[in-house]
């Protein structure tokens, strides 16, 4: 198993190439690297040379890991354009373990908006190891825009996996340590105080090692701690000590087949725990398993325990530990290691982990959820964003609160084909179908020929993944659930979703699912969260089914948020936002209100006129069906709507009414748009009709 470390001094050693070759080198290697086999070229040659950074470089990289295929064309043409002595075993799948970002969010600029100077110095300094990065260029870095204390921390991991760890949705999953700040305003200092909690927590270990052991247990490795093995490192009936290659081998191993007869070697499991020992009185280390050789047929010399390391310590024992080569570990055993000095933070970290504390069901949780819940109202409302907020609220068992580090929605981001994720995302539209959602027949072509295969849909995938994993809450948010056909979509599971029929539940009922026929039941740790604009459909029009066994969350205009300007020249957007909102729930209804989310991010006269003229206005159309007349109502008045008299041949005159007018949107480059008379307009025509007091 020592492979699977393989990547880190591969990546080391490109570190360094990368920083000795410098940037017209690295622009000149992009270009060459063998990105993609045919089709768009990557994106990190789309904006420009001088965009080209070592961290985009490496974070592009990353994303290309998880298939062999890539990897081959990637990796090899890395490997002779840097005239690299590291080799990387292409096909084995564990060598690459490490942070793989999507690929949609690579670059560490924003459409070419970043500061590539300042990436190259905080790069060298990385290569050369921790001590050498400055506080400012850190800090520089997290704010470039598209920038986040994950992406940018995983990356520095790749470059340099013995001075930097990932701050991740994994690494923060073992539970050492909390943000009481948002984490993009983490300092260097605070951010090596983090590193130094995680190797206080598992001692001599590598951050590398650190990292799987934190990937590996956010991702489904049960840590028993209850189920404890001791083994020894003398060998063979030898008196040398194997310890350092125990260690350095990320194995354990024992006698020969005479003695390993007694020995239970096909007993551990992945997440059993092992203490390992020389002699009776000197503890060598703490592991857990992650792989059994023994399991596959007994004893042979080649066939290894395979461990995560947690301690690679060595302690003096205060008791005697058996004689056994290798055993089931005792209470004394146990004891004799838990209370080494070198081992007390390793066994508070596996008691953290413990069955007791992570093997709960998801009704044990924190905080309870609904399992089915729709977000509603009026465009613009933010129900999308906070579906992300509800779904993160969920899987951690937590309130749902506007401060979630929203950047860990991608680490959590459902991937069936490498079975890693927990939170998927599905848009209804009008042609969505039963097919698409649950299983279907789809087309294939085959060696020229068309042949047909059954296809599963994101429901039934994301509902077999909750199936195997029942201690961990898996999340499918359906926006725009309005938009479907809800009767053909489900069809029969529109009953499965309900809480009592669900597995485990007193009323669990199973179907079987028409294409495969294969027995389905929906699981009780999957939760569904619907998106619903009001403007499209009223609740009220809404399939009585769906809204029966759904949980309804409101979400109106907010005019009031903090992010909503209340002087853009003058112009209290609150104020105008309010007034537009109340005049449109009069003479329409409230659920054609206006979002305040249109309003988020206008933070001068420009933007104000660019939402209002391309988005606002627009919407005031739709709504009125082109009913100028209220359009101008809403806006009280004001110049963005022309009016003018018909004018024209007595002939036509005739057939108008007298008082019939004409109406006009205003012309996007009329500077009425940029006006803030023109806005103040909406809202203070209310104040002129206020009573004079005396």
């Amino acid at each position: 198993m020592k492979e699977i470390y393989a990547w880190a001094p591969y990546f080391r050693e490109l570190a360094r190439k990368v920083a000795d070759g410098g940037e017209r080198h690295l622009i000149d290697t992009a270009k060459r690297v063998a990105w993609k086999q045919e089709g768009p070229r990557s994106p990190l040659l789309n904006y420009g040379d001088q965009n080209i950074d070592p961290f985009s470089f490496f974070y592009t990289i990353a994303a290309n890991s998880p298939a062999a295929v890539s990897r081959t064309r990637i990796y090899e043409s890395l490997r002779v354009i840097y005239d690299m002595d590291s080799e990387l075993p292409i096909e084995l799948d564990e060598a690459f373990v490490f942070p793989t970002p999507p690929r949609i969010n690579t670059l560490f600029h924003s459409g070419g908006q970043g500061d590539p100077a300042l990436l190259w110095r905080l790069f060298r300094s990385a290569v050369s190891g921790f001590e050498h990065l400055d506080a400012g260029d850190f800090g520089g870095a997290l704010a470039i825009g598209n920038v986040a204390l994950k992406k940018l921390t995983q990356t520095l991991f790749l470059i340099n996996a013995d001075s930097f760890l990932p701050i991740d949705d994994h690494t923060t999953s073992l539970g050492l340590f909390r943000f009481d700040k948002p984490p993009n305003r983490v300092t260097l200092a605070e951010y090596a105080n983090l590193i130094e909690l995680m190797r206080n927590a598992l001692p001599g270990c590598h951050l590398f090692e650190i990292n799987l052991f934190a990937y590996l247990r956010s991702t489904g490795l049960a840590v028993r701690p209850g189920h404890c093995f001791q083994i020894s490192t003398n060998v063979y009936d030898e008196a040398q000590d194997h310890w350092s290659d125990f260690r350095d081998g990320n194995s354990v191993f024992t006698g020969g087949p005479g003695q390993n007869n007694r020995y239970p070697l096909g007993k551990p499991e992945p997440g059993d725990v092992v203490l390992v020992r020389y002699g009776r009185r000197q503890g060598r280390g703490v592991a857990v398993v992650h792989r059994n050789d023994y399991r596959e047929g007994g004893w042979a010399e080649d066939r290894k325990l395979h461990v995560l390391w947690l301690n690679k310590m060595s302690a003096s024992l205060r008791e005697n530990a058996p004689v056994i080569g290798f055993s089931e570990a005792g209470p004394s055993t146990r004891h004799a290691f838990r209370n080494a000095d070198a081992y007390a933070a390793t066994f508070e970290l596996l008691e953290r982990l413990s069955p007791a504390e992570t093997e709960r069901s998801p009704a044990d949780v924190r905080v309870e959820h609904p399992r089915n819940r729709i977000l509603y109202g009026p465009p613009g409302t933010g129900k999308t964003w906070h579906a992300v907020n509800h779904a993160l609220a969920i899987v951690d068992g937590t309130e749902v609160h506007a401060r979630i580090e929203r950047e860990r929605f991608d680490e959590f981001r459902f991937e069936p084909k490498e079975g890693s994720g927990r939170i998927a995302m599905v848009t209804f539209h009008q042609n969505f179908a039963y097919e698409d959602f649950i299983e279907g027949i789809r087309p294939a072509l085959d060696r020229d020929n068309i042949a047909y295969k059954m296809h599963d849909g994101i429901f039934k995938l994301i509902a077999k993944a909750a199936e195997k994993q029942p201690n961990r809450r898996f999340v499918l948010i359906i926006d725009e659930i309005n938009r479907g056909n809800i009767a053909k979509i489900f069809g029969e599971l529109i009953t499965l979703i309900e809480d009592s029929r669900r597995i485990g539940r007193d009323d669990q009922t199973l179907v079987t699912l028409p294409y495969s026929g294969e027995t389905f039941s929906v699981p009780d740790n999957l939760y569904l969260i619907g998106t619903m604009n009001t403007a499209d459909r009223s609740i009220q029009l809404l399939d009585t089914a769906l809204r029966r066994r759904f949980t309804f969350i409101e979400m109106m205009p907010n005019p009031r948020h903090e992010g909503v300007a209340t002087d853009i020249d003058g112009v209290d957007c609150t104020r105008m936002l309010a007034a537009i909102n109340e005049r449109i729930s009069a003479m329409l209804d409230r659920e054609h209100q206006i979002g305040h989310t249109y309003l988020l991010h206008v933070h001068d006269m420009n933007q104000l006129a660019e939402a209002f003229r391309n988005r606002i206005f627009p919407l005031l159309q739709e709504y009125f069906f082109d009913d100028w007349a209220k359009i101008r109502a809403v806006l009280a008045n004001n110049a963005f709507v022309a009016v003018h008299e018909v004018q024209g041949s007595r002939a036509l005159t005739e057939l108008l009414d007298e008082d019939r007018k004409l109406y006009e949107r205003l012309p996007n480059d009329d500077s009425a748009w940029r006006d803030s008379a023109e806005y103040k307009r909406i809202y203070e025509a209310d104040d002129a009709d206020e009573p004079e007091h005396s």
